[in-house]
C-alpha cells in the first residue's frame, strides 16, 4: 500500500472529557463496541476537567478550555480476529508505556464494519505523588467566571450582596486543590502526532496479519517497490491484488539478495533495467496497459532472482591455493583510506561502544541469513520431491507413493511460506522494517568503528592523509575460448557484466558532474 501515515491516526481535542469517555466506553450509546480499556477510575475524569477549567479561567483566555486529548487510530481489518481485549490492551500499552498519564481507551466498528479504529483519550498531565492544596492569607474573591479579584467590592450588587455565581474564600480555608501537575507541552507539538503515527504503525505491521495490509513506509527511490492499497469495492481489485504479490515478492528478492552480498547500488541498477526503464519504455510506445506492467514486474522479479543465485554461486567459486578467487574478469576495488580531520592529542579514542554495535549488528544479520539458507533449502527440496514425483508418474501401479510425494510437497510449500513470513519479521523484532534497514545501520556502525579506529591509529602514529587509491584485481582464469563462444552464438551478456557496464556509466556521470561543481 502507500504511504497512509498521515490519514491512519488522527488527533482531537476534548472540550468535555467526561462526556466523550461515556460515550466511547458506553453498550447503549455504540452499536459495535467490543473492548474498553481504562488505567484510571471515572472520577479522574471529572477532577482533570475541573483543575483544567480552573487553570483556562485563571489564564483569562479566549476560546473553549482543552480538557484532554484523543487519538483515533485505523486499524486493518484482518486485527479484528485478535482476542479484543487483548489488542486494545496491547495497542494502549505502547502508549502508556511512554506517557505516565491517565487515559481511557476502545476499540470500535463503525456502523456497516468497514472502518476498525481506537479511540485513545488521554491527559496532558501527569497525575501528582502529592496533592497540592493552597491555604488562602486573606480573604479571596472570585467573580462570576471563578476569576481572583481584589476586593469584596468588586462581587457585590448595587445593595451590597453578593452576586449570584461569586464566591469568597476566607482565610485559612484551602482556595484551590490541585491533583494534577502542569500539561505537557510536548502533547501540544506536531512532532508529538508525527511519532505516535510512526510508533502505531510499527506496532501494526508487528501483528497484522494480511500481508496487504502492512503500512509500510518505503524509501523514496529507493530499491523496494510499494504495495497499492486496495479501496472498497474496487472493480480491479484482483489486478490489484496480483500486482501487489508481484511487488511483494520483488521486495522479498531484494532482502535475499543484499542478504546474499549484493550492494545496495547493484540492486538499484536491477531495479533500474529490469523496472524503471522498461516501464519508460512502455509508456512511451503503449500508454498506461496494467498487463504490460505486470508482464515487466513478472519478468524484473525473475531477473532478481536470478541474480541472487548468480551471487551464490560466485560466493562459492574455486579459489586457487593460496585462497585467492579464481576470477575470469577484473575487479576494481576503492580501497582509499577514510579521511579524518586533524584533532589535538588527548586522550586515546575508545573504540568499545563502536565495536558493541557492530557485533549487535551482525548477531542480527547472521539470524537473518540463517533464515534465507532455510528458505533457499526448502525450495531445493521442493525442486526434488517435485522432480521424483515427475519420475513416480511415469511408473505403472505406484498411487501411494505418489500421494506420499504429493504430501510431502505440499508440506514443504506450508514450511516454505512460514520461512518466508519468518523472515518478513525477523528485521521488526529488532526495530528495522526491512534487510536493508539492517545493513545500512551495519554499513554505518562499521564507518563509525573505522573512524574510531583511524582515529586511534592518528592518535599512536599520525601520518599524513593518503590521496584516493583503487586495488585492481586482474583475472587469473583465461576464458578465451567461452568468451568466443558467446560472441559467436549472440549469447547476452552475464548480470554482472550488465551490472558493471552500468556501474561504470553511473561513475563517469558522476566525475562530469564533479567537474561542473553540481551537487550530487
Amino acid at each position: 500500500m502507500n504511504r497512509r501515515n498521515h490519514s491512519f491516526v488522527m488527533e482531537s481535542k476534548l472540550h468535555d472529557v467526561k462526556g466523550r469517555v461515556d460515550y466511547i466506553s458506553s453498550l447503549k450509546r455504540q452499536e459495535n463496541l467490543y473492548a474498553v480499556f481504562s488505567n484510571v477510575e471515572d472520577s479522574y475524569w471529572e477532577l482533570l476537567a475541573g483543575q483544567n477549567q480552573r487553570d483556562f479561567a485563571k489564564s483569562g483566555t479566549e476560546g473553549t478550555c482543552i480538557e484532554a486529548r484523543e487519538l483515533i487510530i485505523m486499524l486493518p481489518p484482518s486485527l479484528i480476529e485478535y482476542d479484543h481485549e487483548l489488542l486494545l490492551k496491547y495497542m494502549t500499552s505502547v502508549f502508556l508505556e511512554k506517557y505516565d498519564v491517565g487515559c481511557c481507551a476502545a476499540l470500535h466498528h463503525n456502523k456497516s464494519k468497514t472502518n476498525l479504529h481506537i479511540h485513545l483519550i488521554f491527559s496532558e498531565r501527569e497525575i501528582r505523588q502529592e496533592v497540592e492544596r493552597k491555604i488562602a492569607s486573606r480573604n479571596m474573591f472570585y467573580n462570576e467566571k471563578g476569576k481572583h479579584v481584589r476586593t469584596k467590592k468588586e462581587i457585590l450588587d448595587e445593595n451590597g450582596n453578593l452576586r449570584p455565581g461569586c464566591k469568597i474564600i476566607k482565610k485559612g480555608e484551602v482556595y484551590e486543590t490541585n491533583f494534577f501537575q502542569p500539561k505537557k507541552e510536548e502533547f501540544k507539538s506536531n512532532a508529538f502526532l508525527e511519532n505516535m503515527k510512526q510508533v502505531m504503525t510499527d506496532v501494526i505491521n508487528e501483528i497484522v496479519k494480511d500481508e496487504n495490509e502492512k503500512l509500510q513506509v518505503f524509501q523514496k527511490g529507493g530499491p523496494y517497490l510499494a504495495t497499492k492499497k486496495i479501496g472498497k469495492n474496487n472493480p480491479k481489485e484482483e489486478k490489484i491484488r496480483a500486482d501487489n504479490y508481484l511487488r511483494q515478492e520483488w521486495n522479498r528478492n531484494v532482502d535475499r539478495a543484499l542478504l546474499t552480498g549484493a550492494a545496495e547500488v547493484e540492486v538499484m541498477m536491477a531495479k533500474q533495467s529490469q523496472i524503471d526503464e522498461p516501464v519508460a519504455e512502455s509508456l512511451r510506445e503503449h500508454g498506461q496497459d496494467p498487463k504490460l506492467f505486470t508482464r515487466i514486474l513478472q519478468k524484473a522479479v525473475g531477473y532478481l532472482r536470478g541474480f541472487v543465485e548468480f551471487l551464490r554461486e560466485t560466493k562459492y567459486c574455486d579459489r586457487d591455493s593460496d585462497g585467492n578467487p579464481l576470477l575470469d574478469h577484473d575487479v576494481r576495488i576503492d580501497i582509499t583510506p577514510e579521511p579524518l580531520p586533524a584533532k589535538p592529542k588527548g586522550e586515546r579514542p575508545s573504540s568499545e561502544k563502536q565495536e558493541a554495535e557492530v557485533m549487535r549488528l551482525q548477531q542480527i544479520l547472521n539470524k537473518m541469513k540463517k533464515q534465507e539458507q532455510k528458505i533457499y533449502a526448502i525450495e531445493k527440496a521442493i525442486v526434488k520431491l517435485e522432480k521424483d514425483l515427475k519420475e513416480v508418474k511415469k511408473k505403472w501401479f505406484h498411487r501411494k507413493e505418489q500421494k506420499e510425494l504429493e504430501g510431502k510437497i505440499e508440506t514443504k510449500k506450508v514450511q516454505l511460506e512460514k520461512a518466508k513470513v519468518t523472515l518478513d519479521l525477523l528485521p521488526a523484532q529488532y526495530g528495522y522494517q526491512n534487510a536493508l534497514e539492517v545493513t545500512k545501520a551495519m554499513k554505518f556502525a562499521k564507518s563509525e568503528l573505522k573512524k574510531v579506529q583511524l582515529a586511534q591509529k592518528a592518535w599512536d602514529a599520525p601520518e599524513p592523509e593518503s590521496e584516493k587509491m583503487y586495488l585492481r584485481i586482474p583475472a587469473n582464469v583465461q576464458n578465451v575460448e567461452k568468451q568466443g563462444m558467446q560472441k559467436s552464438t549472440g549469447q547476452k551478456r552475464s548480470i554482472h557484466e550488465r551490472l558493471e557496464e552500468k556501474k561504470h556509466i553511473v561513475e563517469q556521470q558522476t566525475k562530469r558532474k564533479q567537474r561542473n561543481g553540481m551537487e550530487l
